[in-house]
């Protein structure tokens, strides 16, 4: 399967890469399913709708990140407390208003219910640290775009035998099945991933 894979920094440095063979395009049908849409070979998105997914990328990863570090005031266990009952309503606000679905996938789930949509997990399964985006088989514009981790995120995404007792009794309470440790500085945590409505 061919990609168009961005690869990005900071200031989103953009770069695009092509794979092989053109393939014919999927009619969407009404009645598609979501995990029946596919990522469409040799079709990128606008730079319009590339900024967009970006953008609402952009906003979430601000939302979030300004809700965790407020709740950290609280101490770390509040901050895993935030991310268990907010973070789902913050990106359900920030889809509504830029248009889009979005949501986080873990390299190692934390949260079981942070899946991949059907068209990423063969990215996801590659493990893939470019920024990707693609045209999808329903005519939308999807991105899927890493997250790689950060030195505030160790507490508790870091190696088990470095997190505090406290946190990992929070993590056992709302995460039974947490996988999301064993992490260090600047290694891909997981993706935002992103779809035009």
């Amino acid at each position: 399967m061919k990609f168009y894979l961005v690869l990005c920094s900071p200031l989103l440095v953009i770069s695009m890469f092509s794979g092989c063979s053109r393939s014919e395009r999927v009619a969407p049908s009404p009645t598609m399913e979501q995990d029946e849409v596919t990522i469409v070979q040799d079709q990128v998105p606008s730079e319009s709708d590339q900024q967009t997914l970006v953008a609402a990328k952009e906003a979430l990863q601000q939302r979030l990140s300004g809700r965790l570090m407020q709740a950290m005031s609280q101490g770390p266990a509040k901050a895993i407390q935030v991310c268990h009952e907010e973070a789902p309503r913050i990106a359900a606000e920030v889809g509504a208003e830029h248009h889009v679905k979005i949501g986080r996938v873990g390299v190692r789930l934390r949260n079981p219910n942070n899946k991949s949509p059907q068209w990423a997990t063969e990215l996801t399964d590659a493990k893939t640290a470019s920024a990707t985006f693609a045209t999808l088989s329903n005519d939308h514009a999807a991105a899927l775009l890493p997250i790689k981790l950060q030195t505030q995120c160790l507490m508790c995404h870091g190696p088990t035998d470095q997190i505090a007792p406290i946190i990992k009794d929070q993590l056992a309470r709302l995460y039974p099945d947490d996988q999301a440790t064993g992490f260090v500085e600047g290694e891909l945590r997981g993706w935002f991933w992103v779809e035009t409505l």
